[in-house]
């Protein structure tokens, strides 16, 4: 019960703003939040096979298949964009049921 008390007591103290927001969520009029994220909007190979949690290798296949897009910065030298990472991190399963199957090249950078 004490737990109930505290709440009510935060709502009853909340500014005009948090009022304001706590009168959208009970109206059912709650919009969604834009999650922003830190870092470089684009990422080196190594870096984005590690965002990944899979190799250098597998990256490079996952574009070859068109799963991911690079981004030629300067010729030879390519970036991956980070909302395509975060898009396909936040996907379904990708490391092993939707894998391409690989021919045994591989292919570098």
């Amino acid at each position: 019960m004490t737990n109930q008390n505290e709440r009510l007591m935060k709502i009853l103290q909340a500014g005009p703003n948090q009022q304001a927001e706590i009168d959208r969520i009970l109206d059912g009029k709650v919009t969604a939040r834009v999650e922003t994220t830190s870092g470089p909007l684009l990422l080196g190979m190594s870096a984005a096979a590690k965002f990944l949690g899979v190799s250098r290798a597998t990256l490079w296949r996952m574009i070859r298949s068109g799963r991911l897009t690079k981004v030629e910065i300067l010729p030879g030298s390519f970036r991956v964009r980070r909302a395509d990472l975060e898009q396909l991190a936040n996907g379904p399963a990708f490391a092993s049921e939707g894998a391409p199957a690989g021919d045994g090249s591989e292919v570098s950078q």
